[in-house]
């Protein structure tokens, strides 16, 4: 009998298997469409006159789509600075969560350094730690950075001071060795008999076909630290170095109108949705792939 999935084509042509997939599809749709509610609402909230977003009964459609709040946000509220800012501490957590993640990873999945198995219990372990918990001293350590040459460098409302404290990633660690782990033996030993050294097996080899996994890791990594609030709320003291995060909690303690704060919060989701369409694919094939599974 052919089959196709869990479900046999014979089987698909029964009636209360179709009655059970149209359910499902109407389920699926149905929370699809209490998701987007927000958004709507949001998106609508922007194009409204200030003045009639508290009006009762509430209205999605206020007649006109005002734009000025756009205008605003974009001339008159440094947006682009908070864009510049978190872009910066996007591309800065995402390069080096990927790059230590995956050198760790690697040498723990094919490399069998001594107590290698007590380190992963202990990247493992830090998952179980509450980041609020880490707040003090990770603050009083940016403070008073021990650094070659720099004793008492003081970190705060600094991208070094945003970024350092995220740079490994246990997840990314435990999810690059189960996928390092299933990669055939033989393909690392076909270059180490050709004379390659780890470095070059693991830059030219490994990484080139973990670009899926990576891509989906990153993508996590982008959109975690893009909405990222309390520790840049913590670190970040100057207004020049505001992340769009803490941008619109100040603009909300300023008083900015909310039609303004919506049309910022708006703008904030854009990169994260074109993030996805643009790499729709690797997603797809990075967690058909890899499972996400140890």
């Amino acid at each position: 009998m052919a089959t196709s999935g869990l479900i046999s084509v014979s089987d698909r042509k029964r009636l209360t298997v179709k009655i059970f997939f149209g359910l499902g599809i109407l389920f699926i749709i149905l929370g699809a469409g209490v998701t987007l509610v927000p958004f709507s609402w949001m998106v609508a909230s922007s194009l409204a006159p200030a003045q009639a977003m508290f009006s009762w009964p509430p209205r999605w459609f206020y007649g006109h789509l005002d734009w000025t709040s756009y205008m605003i946000a974009w001339k008159y509220v440094p947006f682009a600075t908070y864009i510049f800012n978190s872009l910066i501490h996007c591309f800065g957590v995402v390069a080096s969560q990927l790059l230590l993640s995956a050198m760790a990873a690697y040498a723990l999945a094919k490399l069998s350094p001594p107590g290698g198995k007590l380190l992963l219990i202990l990247f493992l372990s830090t998952l179980m730690i509450p980041a609020e918990s880490l707040l003090i001293p990770l603050y009083l350590v940016m403070k008073s950075f021990p650094a070659q040459n720099l004793p008492h460098a003081n970190l705060i409302s600094t991208f070094w001071g945003l970024i350092l404290p995220t740079v490994v990633s246990a997840f990314n660690i435990l999810i690059l060795k189960s996928f390092f782990g299933r990669l055939p033996k033989d393909l690392i030993d076909a270059g180490r008999l050709d004379g390659c050294s780890e470095w070059t097996i693991f830059w030219k080899i490994v990484l080139p076909i973990s670009v899926p996994i990576l891509v989906v890791l990153g993508i996590f990594g982008f959109i975690t630290t893009w909405n990222s609030f309390f520790w840049p709320l913590i670190v970040l003291n100057d207004p020049k170095m505001y992340t769009l995060m803490v941008g619109i909690q100040k603009m909300v303690e300023g008083g900015e109108p909310w039609n303004v704060v919506m049309a910022v919060v708006t703008l904030t989701t854009l990169p994260t949705i074109f993030l996805y369409f643009i790499f729709q694919r690797y997603i797809v094939r990075g967690v058909v792939f890899n499972g996400l599974q140890v």
